[in-house]
């Protein structure tokens, strides 16, 4: 009876789907004094294993493999992080015993390396980022429940093929639409115009709607996983009197420029026309809003301009730096045109 027992058990284990569990750092292994600290902690303290300890039960979700890559905060993530994350990712994706996985990072910057994950990884399995806003020492820690339900997207058939997912709170959100909302709220992550692809509820995600048939510029810069010294672009905010000496900074070194702009895009004259320069130089300038919401679109006035439609800035960053790497060696014209096509792909919803 027993042996049966035991045996039964360990099919049962063996039949369960297997994730690859990449932590980074972040809040999520983030440690404070008190129980009662939300706020002032060390981040990137635990390791992965140390948080696998923390969710009781995910052993009936999925069969983990864990991978250890850094241990720090988000804000110092670089986009040579991103190359490093995008091989782990890759390596593990190519294993045909893996059928998702989950990352665990810090939110400041979730949504860049979420987006360009989504960008350079063309495998249908998901790869669901995942984060949170409480230290793990912290009374509710909102990081356990995250990760296991990260791993049950992960582990799920219908999250396949979307290209890759940010799950929070219960909420299932694509990389290409969602932005950090929050400075402490535990939902800190909204796709403000496309909302939520689906939630989890009580360990079972449930999606709203099917499969794109094609997910937006998923997969598109997969040549481009792991390269190392993409361009410098710069992201200037614009603010009422902004200084033109700031923006020439950013032209004389950067190879192309996002503006967070007023509105829908708009700038001050003089920073407009000091920008109009930079792109008969051939440096592509991308207009995004600081609003946070709503698109950003063509208007007379900024002909030349590429407007970001509904793209962040920090986003447009990472699509503008992958696609002037792949067009590196094109002729300024054709390398132009490229950015103006990408960007009206990319910038929808």
């Amino acid at each position: 009876m027993s042996n049966h027992s035991s045996s039964s058990a360990s099919s049962s284990a063996i039949s369960l789907p297997k994730v690859a569990l990449i932590a980074t750092g972040g809040t999520i292994a983030g440690v404070a004094p008190t129980p009662l600290e939300q706020i002032s902690y060390q981040a990137g303290v635990l390791t992965v294993d140390s948080m696998l300890e923390t969710l009781p039960g995910i052993e009936g979700v999925a069969r983990i493999t864990s991978v250890q890559c850094g241990n720090l905060p988000s804000e110092n993530i670089t986009p040579e992080h991103w190359a490093m994350l995008g091989e782990q990712c890759a390596k593990a994706l190519d294993d045909p015993e893996i059928c998702g996985v989950v990352l665990t990072h810090g939110t400041d910057t979730l949504e860049e390396s979420a987006f360009y994950l989504h960008l350079t990884l063309a495998s249908p399995k998901p790869v669901v980022l995942t984060g949170s806003m409480r230290p793990a020492t912290s009374l509710s820690a909102d990081g356990p429940i995250n990760i296991r339900d990260a791993v049950a997207v992960a582990a799920c058939p219908q999250a396949q093929a979307r290209g890759a997912l940010l799950v929070m709170n219960s909420r299932v959100l694509s990389a290409r639409t969602a932005v950090k909302v929050a400075t402490l709220d535990v939902e800190a992550f909204r796709a403000l115009e496309s909302g939520c692809l689906g939630r989890v509820i009580n360990g079972e995600p449930q999606f709203y709607y099917g499969r794109e048939e094609n997910p937006a510029l998923a997969g598109t810069f997969a040549e481009l996983a792991g390269r190392q010294n993409l361009p410098r672009v710069d992201v200037i905010y614009g603010c009422a009197g902004m200084p033109v000496d700031l923006v020439r900074y950013s032209v004389e070194r950067s190879a192309g420029i996002v503006l967070a702009g007023m509105g829908n895009g708009s700038m001050p004259d003089a920073v407009r026309h000091e920008l109009r320069q930079a792109i008969a130089g051939g440096i592509p300038v991308i207009r995004c809003s600081r609003t946070g919401s709503g698109p950003v679109t063509p208007l007379d006035e900024y002909e030349g301009f590429v407007p970001g439609g509904m793209l962040s800035p920090a986003k447009a960053r990472v699509l503008l730096m992958l696609t002037l790497e792949q067009q590196k060696n094109a002729e300024p014209a054709q390398r132009m045109l490229s950015v103006r096509e990408v960007f009206a792909l990319g910038a929808k919803l």
